[in-house]
């Protein structure tokens, strides 16, 4: 008799190291310095609400949406995210 063939296990790609430092925030994670793209963009995001070119809430929200999307491995979003696919 043949023995059926077996898959070989699939090795799961471990994450990529951080760059800089970062710093353990409760019930957020791992936050650390950001990319010199997003300090960019941040520093951007401030001059424009300091010299009224936006609104502090949008330059705000950009601001968060950006960092947000940015650090995409916070360990609550994911749990909230997984709650929102379940509802």
């Amino acid at each position: 008799m043949n023995a059926p063939p077996t898959a070989a296990p699939t090795a799961v790609p471990s994450p990529p190291e951080p760059r800089g430092w970062r710093v353990d925030v409760p019930l957020v994670g791992p936050v650390g310095w950001p990319p010199t793209g997003s300090l960019a963009f941040l520093g951007v995001m401030v001059a424009f609400a300091a010299f009224e070119v936006v609104s502090w809430p949008i330059a705000t929200a950009l601001a968060v949406g950006h960092v947000l999307a940015r650090e995409h491995d916070f360990p609550v979003l994911r749990e909230v995210g997984a709650g929102l696919e379940d509802a």
